[in-house]
């Protein structure tokens, strides 16, 4: 299926104009929100209790890996517990983690007046249809984050990737979102279909396991030749799956899909030529399932490598190595003791 790109430059509006609710004020909420606030959005976040705590007491402090580092102090943060909020939005970020999609639309079904817009900025590629189905009045966009944010502690949220949001409109009803997002450094490609972006994206995504696995930072374990082997085999399952269903993977960023293995594959200081040229990655960042296993909290795995199990029952196809990333991901999950911290061998040894 073909994606066709549409120009993203809108009229300014005036910053306040908008009611912003985001709903699930997580990293990517909390940093969404924070760029938002930054220039004078009217934006409400609803989150976790330990979340709202940190910015009751520290503020909302958002940085990233080019030099962004904004403070706002607490006052300047309206940040709530109560999803009642949401029935003057004029806008809904939605940024719950995948599972707690049908729980969110319930929500948002309840409070929120019909003429809100709502958009998903959530990994995987099954919410829309979900958020469509539960919310058959509202209008719904389909969105995709490409970068990483990690929860800093204190308020403080980094980017530590680079890429541009993107969002579903063919019928252009966000155009007032994107001069917003602009004035907030917070770029936006627009497309008539986002399907196949979101598949690759999934497939960027599915190094958050391994991440989460190893525990090190991600540039750290993107230089590591073993991590890579891992790499490589789950993605070449992957891209073999997505092959067989008729699915064609959108770059989402500076590297082709189907070239990943080989970039994978490559020796060291070849990989980290091309990564130099294609990836920027502050040495800070990880991924969100490791935030994820770091704090007891289920990861949204099922909805990541575990796609890729489920479109290859389907298809008959074999995948011991996304088959034992699920598994490693779902024992840690059980122990609750955070990032289990294992060597690239470890992990090869499990395919």
């Amino acid at each position: 299926m073909s994606t066709e790109m549409v120009e993203d430059m809108q009229a300014p509006i005036q910053n306040d104009s908008l009611k912003i609710v985001v709903f699930g004020a997580g990293s990517i909420g909390c940093y969404l929100g924070g760029c938002l606030l930054s220039v004078g959005a009217n934006v409400t976040l609803i989150g976790r209790d330990r979340i709202q705590a940190q910015i009751s007491e520290n503020g909302l402090r958002v940085s990233d890996y080019k030099g962004r580092d904004t403070s706002l102090s607490a006052q300047q943060v309206k940040f709530t517990g109560s999803n009642a909020v949401m029935h003057n939005a004029d806008i809904i970020l939605l940024c719950v983690k995948s599972g707690d999609t049908q729980k969110a639309a319930k929500i948002i079904y309840k409070h929120a007046k019909p003429t809100a817009l709502v958009i998903s900025f959530q990994n995987g590629v099954r919410n829309g249809i979900l958020l469509d189905q539960y919310l058959p009045t509202f209008s719904v966009l389909r969105g995709m984050v490409p970068f990483n944010v990690l929860g800093m502690g204190k308020g403080h949220f980094h980017c530590g990737t680079e890429g541009a949001l993107a969002i579903e409109d063919p019928e252009n009803r966000a155009e007032p979102v994107f001069a917003l997002f602009d004035q907030a450094g917070l770029s936006i490609t627009q497309y008539q279909d986002i399907t196949n972006v979101q598949w690759g994206k999934l497939l960027m995504n599915l190094n958050n396991a391994v991440n989460a696995l190893s525990g090190i930072p991600l540039l750290d374990q993107l230089n590591d030749a073993n991590y890579r082997k891992i790499m490589v085999a789950v993605l070449r399952e992957a891209l073999n799956t997505m092959k067989a269903a008729g699915i064609e993977p959108a770059r989402t960023g500076k590297v082709i899909p189907k070239y990943m293995p080989f970039i994978m594959s490559l020796p060291n200081f070849l990989f980290k030529l091309v990564a130099s040229a294609s990836l920027k990655i502050d040495p800070q960042a990880r991924s969100s399932m490791y935030e994820d296993l770091s704090l007891g909290r289920k990861t949204e795995i099922d909805y990541l490598n575990g796609e890729i199990l489920v479109l290859a029952k389907k298809f008959g196809i074999h995948t011991p190595a996304n088959h034992a990333i699920v598994n490693l991901i779902k024992q840690a999950e059980s122990d609750e003791s955070g990032s289990p911290q294992l060597s690239a061998e470890e992990i090869l040894s499990r395919f």
